[in-house]
C-alpha cells in the first residue's frame, strides 16, 4: 500500500501535466470576418529586352479593399504530425486605379494618365500542407509546415467622372505554387494567448487582362502575363478562451506579393501576337479580422 501510495504522489502529477500540456489541440478550427485593403501595380516595357522606353505602360490600383472573410482548420492526427487547411475571401467594394503611358525612359514623357473606379472585384487564397509539431507545451508551441497554395484576384477597370459609361475591363491575376509557413502560440495568461505565423510562397505568376473599350484587341483575354516570383505574409492574433473548447480572436497582418521580369504578350485582332517585357508586379496589404475559434 505504501508503495501504490507512493507511486501516486510522483506519477498523478506528471498525468496532470500531460493533460494540460496541450497549448494548441488536436483539432482546431478557426473561422474570422474583417477588412483587408489591398495596393497593385504592374508595368510594361517597350520590347522584350525592356527598353524603348523601360516603363511604357503601368497600372496602379490603389486602396482596393472590402470585407474579408476567412476558415482554417489542423489536425493533429498522428504523433506529431499535422494537416493544415485555410481558404480567404476579400470582396472588394472601394478603390481606384491609373494607367499611364509613356514615351521616355524612367517615366518621362508622360503620354496618357487616366484614374479609374475599381470599387468591383475579389480576391481569394487556399492553402493545403502538412507540418510536424516541434513543440507544444502548456507555455510554447511551435510547428513549421510545407504545402501548396493558390491565390486568385479579379481587379477592375470601372467608369468614374461618366467619360467611358461602358467601360469594364478587368485583370485576373493568379499565383501559385509550394510554401513554407511556421505557426507559434504563447501562453500569457490563464486564458490569454498569443498565436503568430509567417508564410513564404514561391510562385509561378499568370493573368490575363481584358480592355474591353479597345476595338483592335482580342476579347476576352487581350493580353496574358506570365512570369516567376514570391510572396510574404505574417501575422498575429490574440485569443481568448470565454469557455472549454472555444475562443475569441483578434488580430492581424501584413502580405506581400512581387515578381520578377516576365513576359507580356498583347493578342489583336488581326491574329499579330506583339511580345514585351513585363517589368514586375507587386503586390502588398493588410487585413484586420475578428472571430472564434474552436478546439478539442
Amino acid at each position: 500500500m505504501k508503495k501504490f501510495i507512493a507511486f501516486c504522489f510522483v506519477f498523478a502529477p506528471g498525468i496532470m501535466l500531460l493533460h494540460a500540456q496541450l497549448i494548441e489541440k488536436k483539432l482546431q478550427a478557426d473561422v474570422s470576418t474583417g477588412y483587408q485593403q489591398e495596393n497593385f501595380h504592374w508595368s510594361i516595357a517597350g520590347n522584350i529586352g525592356g527598353q524603348n522606353p523601360n516603363v511604357l505602360s503601368e497600372l496602379k490600383w490603389m486602396k482596393a479593399g472590402g470585407q474579408n472573410v476567412a476558415a482554417s482548420v489542423s489536425y493533429n492526427f498522428y504523433k506529431r504530425f499535422v494537416i493544415y487547411g485555410d481558404y480567404s475571401r476579400q470582396f472588394i467594394t472601394t478603390g481606384t486605379v491609373n494607367d499611364s503611358d509613356y514615351g521616355a525612359d524612367n517615366r518621362g514623357n508622360n503620354t496618357y494618365n487616366q484614374t479609374f473606379n475599381a470599387n468591383k472585384g475579389s480576391t481569394s487564397l487556399w492553402n493545403l500542407g502538412a507540418g510536424f509539431i516541434i513543440f507544444n507545451n502548456h507555455h510554447f508551441s511551435l510547428t513549421p509546415y510545407i504545402g501548396y497554395g493558390e491565390s486568385k484576384e479579379t481587379l477592375r477597370l470601372l467608369n468614374r467622372d461618366g467619360m467611358f459609361p461602358n467601360l469594364n475591363s478587368s485583370y485576373a491575376p493568379q499565383w501559385k505554387g509550394g510554401f513554407a509557413k511556421l505557426t507559434s502560440s504563447l501562453q500569457l495568461i490563464k486564458k490569454l494567448k498569443f498565436n503568430a505565423d509567417v508564410t513564404y510562397h514561391q510562385v509561378s505568376y499568370n493573368s490575363n487582362g481584358n480592355w474591353n473599350l479597345i476595338t483592335s484587341f482580342q476579347h476576352p483575354i487581350s493580353y496574358h502575363h506570365n512570369a516567376n516570383g514570391y510572396g510574404i505574409a505574417a501575422g498575429g492574433k490574440l485569443s481568448y478562451a470565454i469557455a472549454n473548447h472555444i475562443a475569441i480572436q483578434i488580430g492581424g497582418g501584413y502580405f506581400t506579393w512581387q515578381t520578377g521580369n516576365g513576359t507580356d504578350q498583347l493578342y489583336l485582332n488581326s491574329g499579330q501576337v506583339d511580345k514585351t517585357q513585363l517589368n514586375e508586379v507587386v503586390r502588398n496589404g493588410f487585413e484586420v479580422s475578428g472571430g472564434l475559434s474552436l478546439g478539442w
